[in-house]
């Protein structure tokens, strides 16, 4: 049985027990058989939104599965193709080349990509000493030609 059954079954036995109608109790009574019925009313449609919802979340989640497959492809297939896992180490030579760099007041050895030459400076992972970069891209240096050595 229904909630919205139940509530108004027990409407029927109250309105068939005969109470007196002006009595307290009878008024106390009928006022809890209302607020039953507000909420059985109230239950009825937040589980009505609530499949509506569980309906929409279903939908995004296929959604979503058929983007990360698009994505990603079977992983199945990635780990024949590339041997298993994915190794962070294998993604940094995409990421362009490292640079190393020798702090000069704590002597910590790190390494710096082109992004953060680029920004000017950063800071010692180390000691937090600021350091700048000033780079200027032109030609490599010139060597001079040595002279034909007369032997």
């Amino acid at each position: 049985m229904e909630l919205m059954e139940k509530v108004s079954y027990l409407k029927g036995l109250v309105d068939m027990a005969e109470f007196d109608p002006s009595s307290k109790e009878t008024k106390v009574l009928n006022a809890m058989l209302e607020v039953l019925d507000e909420m059985a009313k109230t239950v009825q449609s937040l589980t009505e939104a609530n499949a509506q919802m569980c309906d929409v979340i279903e939908s995004i989640d296929e959604d979503l599965s058929q983007v990360e497959e698009d994505l990603y492809g079977d992983e199945d297939e990635d780990e024949e193709d590339e041997g298993g896992d994915f190794d962070i180490e294998d993604d940094e030579d995409d990421d362009g080349d490292l640079y190393e760099v020798t702090c000069p007041s704590c002597g910590e050895v790190f390494d710096v990509d082109e992004f953060m030459l680029d920004e000017g400076e950063i800071n010692c992972p180390n000691c937090g000493e600021r350091l700048e970069f000033d780079l200027q891209i032109g030609d490599p240096p010139v060597q001079a030609e040595e002279a034909p050595s007369e032997e």
